[in-house]
């Protein structure tokens, strides 16, 4: 999804400056789980978001990274909690937290994720993404056939395959429309794998939502094999795991 710029501003109020002193800076461990993460190393960016809220206990914004790194990990209900956490402090970001939507729809709080998702977009009304996750909570909520009645607007995402993959959720369009856009790209590029990636994630989720778990498993499984790690092919890794250990 596309990335909100937020400003980081520390709430802490130090009552004790040498405890202040002998805590590690807060980027130092927002980056040192980002880093873990780089490496596959989920156990230590686990570590790295335990220690932000316990070192900063007062700060939404270590709550907010902690969320992220929770999230980008696999522990959803703690990343729930720190979103949480950091809504009740700052409310008036909540709509910049799409994160916090994926987190519950992976957590199975679908019509919580659809308010979310249906939140975001009045700050982000472009992103195809956000729509595709409000169908799957919308879907997995009641039924597919409502979700293509609610499918949000998203004008202007001129990511590959992002019109593509609406279409396909809007139920006038094929997978294979979805995979012949990819394959404008040149093969072995970056925009090449960045796409065929999107395209597996949210092809897997279009037949999650439909019931078609078989498929929904082949398409995860492709995605969660991307070689590049950013915050959407993490998010791709756990949506696997979560398809895979569910009860059929």
């Amino acid at each position: 999804m596309n990335r909100l710029t937020i400003v980081v501003l520390s709430l802490t109020v130090f009552a004790n400056p040498l405890v202040a002193q002998q805590r590690p800076p807060l980027a130092v461990l927002r980056d040192s789980g980002l880093e873990a993460l780089q490496r596959g190393e989920r156990a230590r960016a686990v570590q790295e978001a335990e220690a932000l809220v316990s070192h900063y206990p007062d700060d939404p914004v270590a709550w907010r990274f902690a969320g992220d790194l929770f999230l980008r990990s696999g522990e959803i209900s703690k990343s729930i909690t720190q979103f949480q956490r950091y809504i009740a402090a700052v409310p008036q970001h909540e709509a910049e937290l799409w994160q916090y939507g994926i987190a519950l729809a992976f957590a199975g709080k679908y019509d919580e994720g659809r308010k979310l998702f249906e939140l975001h977009r009045t700050v982000n009304p472009h992103d195809v993404e956000n729509a595709l996750w409000h169908f799957y909570c919308v879907a997995k909520a009641s039924t597919a056939e409502q979700a293509r009645m609610l499918v949000l607007p998203a004008p202007g995402d001129r990511r590959v395959p992002m019109e593509q993959l609406l279409w396909l959720y809007r139920g006038v369009s094929q997978e294979a429309a979805v995979r012949a856009e990819v394959e404008k790209l040149p093969p072995e590029s970056n925009q090449h794998a960045s796409a065929s990636f999107y395209a597996d994630l949210y092809l897997a989720m279009h037949a999650d939502a439909l019931g078609n778990r078989k498929q929904a498993l082949e398409f995860a499984e492709r995605a969660a094999a991307a070689k590049e790690v950013n915050y959407m092919t993490d998010v791709g890794r756990i949506y696997f795991s979560v398809l895979r250990d569910a009860a059929p």
